[in-house]
């Protein structure tokens, strides 16, 4: 089973359950998903991004104590507390914006990625390397519970056409809330080039972990 921690804090239990949701109907995988506190806008800047640190490490030690976990995963582009959680459970640790990255660069060779942050999360460009094309976002959706707005897809489609008129060949989401308002499958009869959703990265990735380890 695969343990997802959610960095944006909520009790609607739709959007809270949304990832595990999206990963059990596309995969044959089976999750468990908790998030952490006092976080209602989750991971948008510096600032937020270092107050869930160590908020994701005790979650973490917690669902590895309580379930019997394969694998965890910190499902943030920006992969908060990543080297912080490793050290802390003995299981493998992944994270969203690491795996999207992988899958990104597999897929072309300029990925345009598109988040909600002033600059692309260091380690998703470090991953991309040379398939690093662009970064961009839109100015009026700046936190994960700005993208429940109306018009918040086709502002981000308006945005992401932009970035393919510009060159890019490959799309990468670098914010996990677009898999949550279902971009993705919006996109798909809007735009011909591949799209990197995260929540698909994370379950690709631990599908691999899976089948090492039971190899």
């Amino acid at each position: 089973m695969l343990g997802i921690i959610r960095v944006l804090t909520t009790t609607d239990e739709h959007i809270l359950l949304e990832h595990s949701r999206l990963m059990e109907e596309r995969y044959p995988i089976k999750t468990v998903t908790h998030c952490i506190e006092q976080q209602p806008y989750g991971v948008h800047d510096e600032k937020t991004l270092a107050e869930s640190i160590p908020k994701i490490v005790q979650l973490a030690k917690e669902m590895a104590s309580q379930y019997e976990l394969d694998a965890l995963t910190i499902s943030c582009a920006g992969d908060p507390a990543l080297d912080e959680t490793r050290l802390a459970i003995n299981i493998p640790v992944i994270g969203a914006g690491i795996c999207g990255a992988h899958c990104a660069a597999m897929a072309g060779n300029k990925v345009g990625v598109i988040g909600i942050t002033d600059a692309p999360p260091e380690r998703l460009k470090k991953e991309l390397a040379d398939s690093f094309f662009s970064y961009s976002y839109v100015p009026n959706l700046r936190k994960s519970t700005d993208l429940f707005g109306e018009n918040a897809k086709k502002e981000l489609t308006d945005k992401i056409n932009e970035i393919i008129k510009n060159g890019a060949n490959t799309i990468l989401f670098a914010c996990t809330g677009f898999s949550t308002i279902h971009l993705k499958k919006y996109l798909s009869q809007k735009i011909s080039i591949p799209v990197i959703d995260l929540v698909d990265a994370q379950a690709m990735a631990y599908q691999i972990l899976k089948r090492e380890v039971n190899e």
